[in-house]
């Protein structure tokens, strides 16, 4: 990802991975890197531009957006998150879907606070950072709408590995290249499997959830914070 200054994520970025992850499926690639800039892996959405849209655009936004975290669970081929600095809220999700996070050693901060700013955490969401951490931990944290430091993000094991920030995507790669040594076929599979039940959670909720979250963003207290987060960027 590189839209400067801070990764946010807004249509044209979302659709933007989308094809990026198809293009390359498609082409034959073994594995992928989902990486940042230095410094910023994503700040989440592009809450600026979410207030400008009305019901019709929020709507098609959140199904690409939710979409996306789907396709990234259920990648026929291994994505690894290479992050590079703060991930907090949407950044988060999306490492949260990869199947390993490689993150730079530094004054970082992660985590999924959508609670937050007044929204629900959908259990697909939930599930899926709890088969990270423990179903303590990610009560603990997503009630709260906690953002974690590296330190303790690592110490819990949502980040996989902590390494020195010009060492982060080199690391993603070689574990990437040690994967891909092993059998696809098998690998794969057994892969899918693991996470099977968080794909099942999207196949069953991805339509729910990504109505939920357009009818959601126009909450009155949603609305709010959201300003107050966008007037103090």
């Amino acid at each position: 990802m590189n839209r400067p200054p801070v990764n946010a994520l807004n249509l044209e970025i979302v659709e933007g991975l989308h094809q990026a992850i198809d293009d390359h499926t498609n082409n034959g690639a073994k594995a992928l890197m989902l990486s940042g800039r230095e410094g910023i892996y994503s700040a989440g959405l592009d809450v600026k531009k979410l207030l400008e849209m009305n019901a019709d655009e929020i709507t098609v936004f959140f199904k690409s957006f939710w979409g996306l975290m789907a396709k990234i669970s259920k990648s026929p081929i291994p994505i690894a998150a290479a992050i590079t600095g703060h991930s907090p809220a949407g950044g988060a999700v999306l490492a949260n879907f990869c199947d390993y996070r490689v993150a730079a050693n530094g004054s970082f901060k992660i985590g999924m606070n959508e609670v937050f700013v007044g929204l629900e955490v959908p259990r697909v969401i939930y599930k899926g950072f709890a088969r990270h951490v423990g179903e303590k931990h990610a009560t603990n944290l997503m009630v709260h709408g906690q953002l974690m430091d590296f330190d303790f993000a690592h110490e819990i094991g949502f980040i996989d590995e902590l390494v020195e920030p010009d060492q982060v995507k080199s690391r993603t790669l070689d574990w990437l290249k040690n994967l891909t040594q092993l059998p696809p076929l098998a690998m794969n599979r057994t892969r899918l499997n693991a996470k099977s039940e968080i794909n099942n959670l999207f196949d069953e909720q991805l339509k729910t959830m990504s109505e939920g979250y357009a009818e959601g963003w126009f909450d009155d207290e949603v609305q709010s914070r959201m300003k107050y987060i966008a007037e103090n960027l």
